[in-house]
């Protein structure tokens, strides 16, 4: 029988631009590469969920590829800046999103560790 719950989470705290904090949960199933994004607004508790699929990884453990919907989605950790930033675009044939979120260096570094320890497909 098939598993349907992913095999793999993890939860973090973001900040967008203006300072709203949110809670991001990120579910993988290593074993169909496909997964759930999940944003909560703590302010309004206000979900913004999103299917993934066809995830991949970069080798440094700093980008996700995917599909959701139609769009191509790519979740870049960005950890030049101070403090880090989560960038997220979706594109269709042009970005349809593009949100940047900051994140603390604790939650950035368990972020990529975890990336890392993803068995999926390495982007080319």
């Amino acid at each position: 029988m098939a598993q349907a719950e992913p095999t793999q989470q993890i939860t973090f705290q973001v900040h967008d631009l203006e300072g709203h904090a949110s809670s991001v949960l990120l579910c993988v199933d290593e074993k169909t590469a496909q997964g759930v994004l999940a944003v909560t607004a703590s302010a309004t508790g206000e979900i913004q969920q999103y299917e993934l699929t066809q995830l991949q990884k970069s080798q440094d453990g700093k980008t996700l590829l995917c599909k959701a919907s139609m769009a191509t989605v790519t979740l870049t950790i960005e950890d030049e800046p101070t403090p880090p930033r989560l960038h997220l675009v979706a594109k269709v044939f042009f970005p349809v999103m593009d949100t940047t979120y900051t994140l603390s260096q604790t939650d950035q570094e368990r972020l990529v560790a975890w990336i890392n320890t993803l068995s999926l497909g390495m982007l080319s």
